[in-house]
């Protein structure tokens, strides 16, 4: 009983309401004519689910009315890019970091296509140990969703569990609309956020190893689109593309 007491005042104490304690350091915006490429870079193409559609073609990220256009096509041939569709995305890995504690915030647009996948997400711009991981994914959208994912990983949530505690929420959006997504890296837990409302809040546990290695990295910024994959499906009617991810504005805070 003593020790069920103790689990529940220590949750209790992970409110994430220290809203008065953040102060913005960085905001970007898109308001230049092109992407700013002391900030950002393209993705190439790799083997994983998120980046085998990838493509260098200036046509898939770039600046419109002050926002970031990342876009999904049908391959027309008119690059040396081999995949059925190809896809854009940009990265800030070894130009813009920043290190928890932080709250990263960012508003964000996309249209409903089956088999499309936008993700914005925050990874290592460190080299971590290979028993190590620390994602974070301020939001992933599958398909027609009217929700959107919120997720942590760790190799204590893939090696060990996903539920105890949960590393995972979702929150309601406005779908194919503009809506705000946030995540808040503390000592003892990180608090995810849809349009203001919490949808996640992920404490550290004592005694768990590799539970909680968000606070020791510096993170970067991954924007991505992507079609197809194992989770998000099949891209099953070409006609709905191309498929559009719009990012207006990024801002991050730092803790007083």
């Amino acid at each position: 009983m003593k020790r069920l007491l103790f689990v529940l005042a220590t949750l209790a104490m992970v409110s994430c309401s220290h809203q008065e304690g953040w102060t913005l350091v960085w905001t970007e915006d898109f308001n230049g004519p092109k992407i700013d490429e002391n900030v950002w870079t393209r993705v190439e193409k790799g083997g994983s689910d998120w980046n085998d559609m990838m493509s260098l073609r200036e046509d898939l990220a770039f600046i419109e009315d002050g926002q970031l256009v990342l876009l999904g096509k049908v391959n027309d041939g008119s690059s040396s890019d081999t995949t059925a569709f190809v896809t854009g995305g940009v990265r800030s890995k070894g130009k813009k970091s920043f290190m928890p504690l932080a709250k990263f915030e960012i508003k964000a647009k996309f249209n409903s296509v089956d088999g499309f996948w936008p993700a914005l997400w925050l990874m290592p711009d460190y080299d971590m140990p290979k028993d190590v991981y620390a994602e974070i994914d301020i939001m992933e959208h599958l398909n027609s969703d009217t929700f959107a994912y919120q997720t942590l990983h760790s190799r204590y949530s893939l090696d060990v569990s996903r539920e105890n505690p949960k590393n995972f929420g979702t929150g309601p959006i406005v779908k194919d609309d503009w809506n705000i997504y946030a995540a808040e890296v503390y000592r003892d837990s990180i608090c995810m956020y849809t349009n203001g409302q919490k949808t996640l809040t992920y404490p550290r546990v004592e005694g768990k190893e590799k539970q909680f290695p968000w606070p020791d990295y510096p993170f970067y910024f991954i924007l991505s689109n992507q079609l197809g994959g194992k989770w998000v499906g099949d891209v099953k009617n070409p006609d709905q593309l191309p498929s559009e991810l719009r990012i207006d504005w990024i801002k991050v805070y730092q803790w007083k």
